[in-house]
């Protein structure tokens, strides 16, 4: 997925910078971002085998929109990538174009990801990027007959130059393996 970002990294008309969302800035200690969150209700999973932690909170805002939950995953004990999603059980798209319209007044046109309306890319002035995506999503087979579809708006705000840090200690880490 970083392979991805990267290339897809140089959408035009970057206006602003994107150094955090909601008041947290990207690099922050996980304290920190813990502190200025106040004490929603929240979870922590780690991987200290991969020196990352994910940290949940519910409810979270971001411009004129109600989240249902909002994620702050870091890596190294640095905030890299901030989430947020919102799921409904009707065709409701008022999340995702609240988050389009406002992203866009912040960071120009979007670029779109497999040539969809759906899926969309900003890039900042300093290079980190946003990406908003809407999806329906059918239940599996092995769910009951009585499930139905789902659609979620999801939010991506990532540092992309940590990213960028994340794939190359990896792809280092997968060399050593093979030599």
């Amino acid at each position: 997925m970083a392979i991805v970002l990267l290339a897809g990294a140089s959408t035009a008309g970057a206006r602003d910078k994107m150094t955090g969302v909601n008041g947290i800035r990207f690099g922050w200690k996980y304290d920190k971002c813990v502190e200025a969150l106040g004490d929603p209700q929240r979870s922590v999973t780690t991987d200290p085998i991969n020196e990352q932690r994910q940290y949940s909170y519910a409810p979270a805002s971001w411009g004129t929109v109600a989240w249902d939950n909002g994620v702050l995953d870091f890596y190294k004990d640095k905030l890299m990538q901030v989430g947020f999603s919102r799921t409904t059980a009707t065709p409701d798209m008022s999340a995702f174009e609240g988050a389009r319209s406002h992203l866009t007044d912040l960071y120009g046109e979007p670029a779109k990801i497999r040539d969809t309306d759906n899926n969309l890319l900003w890039r900042a002035a300093d290079g980190n990027i946003a990406i908003l995506q809407y999806v329906a999503v059918s239940p599996s087979k092995g769910e009951a007959r009585q499930a139905s579809k789902k659609y979620t708006t999801l939010l991506y705000f990532i540092d992309n130059k940590e990213v960028a840090k994340k794939a190359k200690n990896a792809e280092g880490y997968l060399r050593s393996l093979i030599e």
